[in-house]
């Protein structure tokens, strides 16, 4: 089972224009040409973003994610892709950003705590991160780093719940721009800014950079549950 996650989904459109023109038009349509394909079809809107959080290139709006059995049947329901309605449709006078796309294993390549929160007992705001290692660092020279050292050192931020990484697949149909994705919970905002901002762990920096995060990095907040499952749901379109 793979996973093709989408980061910053509609960032720095309208964002009222962007939600309704993805419940009414994107989503439905994105049902109609993967489906027979899809195993799973949800998105989250995004949390708002602390200020703190700007140097991680935090994004807006939506992370959604797409499953599929393998990565077989994601390249056999490519073709269906070019026929779906640009995003140039939505109206005039909004900013595009180009989304984050990757492709991963559903299930994690790691898992650092190798635990999970009691969910009955705390709320939950997951933090996921694409990133991806500087131009001139080989991926293999960059996996060691953050699997031996940064992982490591990560994994002691105080009221981290989760954490969790996944190496990004290679695929025909776009470039690997990210090497990784990984995400981290935390019970709120608060702990967030506790764990990442006021109290964190010391890091050691690599080689090629000195500068906190280290790496190139996009970033969302959302909630533990999706907001819209699209192969299930009929969502009030705003």
């Amino acid at each position: 089972m793979i996973r093709q996650v989408v980061s910053g989904f509609l960032h720095g459109h309208d964002p009222i224009v962007a939600e309704r023109w993805y419940y009414r038009y994107h989503s439905k349509e994105c049902v109609r040409a993967f489906g027979p394909w899809l195993r799973r079809y949800e998105t989250y809107k995004t949390l708002p973003p602390p200020p703190q959080a700007e140097r991680f290139g935090v994004r807006n709006s939506f992370l959604t994610e797409l499953w599929y059995a393998n990565l077989e049947d994601y390249v056999e329901a490519d073709p269906y892709n070019r026929k779906l309605t640009p995003m140039t449709s939505l109206p005039p006078g909004t900013a595009e950003v180009e989304p984050c796309h990757i492709l991963v294993p559903a299930r994690p390549t790691e898992d650092f705590l190798g635990k999970e929160p009691a969910l009955e007992e705390v709320s939950i705001m997951r933090w996921f991160c694409l990133f991806r290692y500087p131009e001139g660092v080989s991926p293999e020279e960059g996996e060691r780093w953050y699997l031996d050292t940064h992982s490591q050192e990560v994994k002691e931020q105080p009221g981290l719940l989760k954490y969790v990484s996944h190496r990004a697949l290679e695929n025909p149909l776009f470039s690997g721009v990210w090497h990784r994705m990984s995400e981290l919970w935390y019970e709120n905002m608060d702990a967030w800014r506790r764990a990442v901002v006021d109290s964190p762990p010391r890091y050691t920096p690599p080689p090629w950079n000195s500068e906190y995060p280290f790496v190139h990095l996009v970033s969302v907040f959302v909630r533990n549950t999706p907001d819209v499952d699209f192969l299930k749901d009929n969502p009030i379109i705003p």
